[in-house]
């Protein structure tokens, strides 16, 4: 009698566990409407960033311009204001919006103002707790639309995300993945599950319009593990654009698929690589990778295996390849088995390759040379000067000059005469060992402190060889920030939308 008195009550409480469950989803008002599955692949084109027709946020803004029911979005760094705008009109229109996003994120100056306008609209924003003994991230990048379709990849959602960082996105009609990715976003958003927290409970082989595809969640899902399995499995190459590859395990893994035969080639972000846990630097000496060249990141997380082989398989998501993307940070990681997604993500990895190897170091022994590529990715803009970073790894320049105006179409003048010694010397962060020319960083910096604060000032650089003067470079733009109120503090404003 007992027993079947705690069997009832057992029953009972699962029961209201579940009821307590789908209550807390959002109801949709309109009817389920089922697309065909499908899978589709979108970059950034860095090399075109201001070409309209090569923005891939289009294609997101029609996602959710499309939305009839719900969305929830995990969203990193956010200051985009055509997707806001997006959201808004779906909010307005009926569509159930939930997010979640990083409280540091949240809270910085760049960003804050975007998820604001969300909550005053009335979306609830949801922010991470970190109450772990790791500093981990809230660091996806996906949306879950009318529980069928679901945007992720690289790709956050700001100005530099869509424009001059080389980032990626897939988009994809299934409603059991997206399904898997509700489990997830609602771990952080009804239950306030975040990092090591979260329970292993979506989901994690699919197959999607006849393509198997495999969903692992960072940090339940033993992430690191799975890539590793993955380039251990490479019988004939590997091809991969990383911002961070700092992970050693995942680096030994490489190791062995160069040790056995495998070609490996990479392209990876200069920033990335100079940090001092990266593992970029060694597959650069010993000719598996090269530096890229883009005035933005190369922010990509992806690796295609086997191209040519019986099993193509890419690796794709938010995830870095370091040891808090796969182990501490919530992130996403997609591994898909399709020879149309390796063909699209190799196009753009040779994209990547080319510009980086052809634009430098060789770019200055023409007559006139070529013109160095002002970056637009630095973290440590201050007030009351402008900072200005370019490339300087073109062999023959000798020096450059830096022109200034106040108006996009000039004229401009000239600002300063700096000379490749005094370029390299300026460099941000520099290794203790120089190995093979590699070690250091590639980039030079001047700061312009004859400026005034609240007026946008429009840089341009040229490579002189000798008295022979390079065309212009690429522009960049800076509104000055004016000194912080407080007496003796400093703030650097870090653009965390490039982690």
């Amino acid at each position: 009698m007992k027993r079947s008195f705690a069997i009832a009550l057992l029953v009972l409480l699962a029961a209201l566990v579940a009821i307590s469950y789908m209550a807390k989803r959002p109801k949709p008002k309109t009817p389920v409407i089922v697309l065909p599955e499908k899978i589709s692949f979108f970059f950034t084109d860095p090399l075109r960033p201001e070409n309209p027709s090569h923005c891939i946020d289009t294609i997101l803004i029609g996602a959710i311009d499309a939305s009839t029911r719900c969305i929830d979005a995990a969203i990193y760094g956010f200051d985009r204001p055509n997707i806001l705008n997006a959201f808004l009109r779906a909010h307005q229109r009926g569509v159930v919006i939930r997010i979640v996003t990083e409280k540091d994120i949240y809270d910085n100056p760049r960003y804050r103002p975007t998820y604001q306008a969300m909550q005053e609209a009335g979306i609830p924003v949801k922010l991470d707790n970190n109450v772990s003994k790791y500093e981990y991230l809230m660091h996806n990048k996906f949306i879950v639309i009318d529980r069928h379709r679901v945007w992720t990849g690289s790709c956050n959602l700001t100005y530099a995300g869509f424009t001059y960082n080389g980032n990626d996105a897939v988009l994809i009609d299934s409603r059991d993945l997206a399904e898997a990715y509700t489990l997830e976003f609602e771990e952080m958003f009804l239950y306030n599950r975040w990092g090591e927290r979260k329970s292993d409970n979506n989901e994690e082989l699919f197959s999607i319009g006849g393509k198997k595809v495999e969903l692992y969640i960072s940090p339940s899902d033993m992430v690191e593990t799975q890539v590793i399995k993955k380039i251990d499995s490479a019988r004939s190459s590997i091809f991969l654009a990383m911002f961070y590859l700092t992970n050693d395990h995942i680096y030994t893994a490489i190791k062995r698929a160069i040790e056995r035969g495998v070609t490996v080639k990479a392209v990876l972000d200069e920033r990335g690589a100079s940090n001092n846990h990266s593992e970029a630097l060694k597959l650069v000496r010993n000719e598996n990778g090269v530096i890229d060249a883009l005035s933005g990141l190369v922010h990509h997380k992806f690796c295609v295996i086997d191209k040519d082989g019986p099993d193509p398989i890419v690796i794709t998501g938010s995830a870095n390849w370091s040891r808090a993307g796969m182990n501490y940070n919530d992130d996403n990681t997609l591994i898909i088995h399709d020879r149309s997604a390796a063909d699209a993500y190799f196009a753009q990895w040779c994209k990547l390759c080319d510009d980086a190897t052809c634009l430098y170091p060789h770019s200055a022994d023409t007559s006139p040379p070529e013109p160095p590529r002002v970056t637009y990715h630095h973290y440590n803009r201050g007030p009351c000067h402008a900072r200005i970073e370019w490339n300087t790894s073109q062999i023959a320049a000798t020096s450059y000059n830096l022109y200034r105006s106040e108006t996009l179409d000039g004229p401009y003048e000239l600002v300063a005469n700096i000379s490749k010694k005094e370029a390299l010397k300026s460099s941000d962060y520099q290794k203790a060992e120089e190995k093979d020319g590699m070690e250091g960083s590639y980039y030079a910096h001047y700061d312009d402190f004859d400026v005034s604060p609240g007026i946008t000032y429009y840089y341009v650089l040229t490579t002189l060889v000798g008295d022979i003067e390079s065309s212009y470079s690429n522009v960049y733009s800076e509104k000055i920030q004016p000194a912080p109120a407080a007496p003796n503090t400093f703030s650097l404003i870090w653009s965390t939308a490039n982690q």
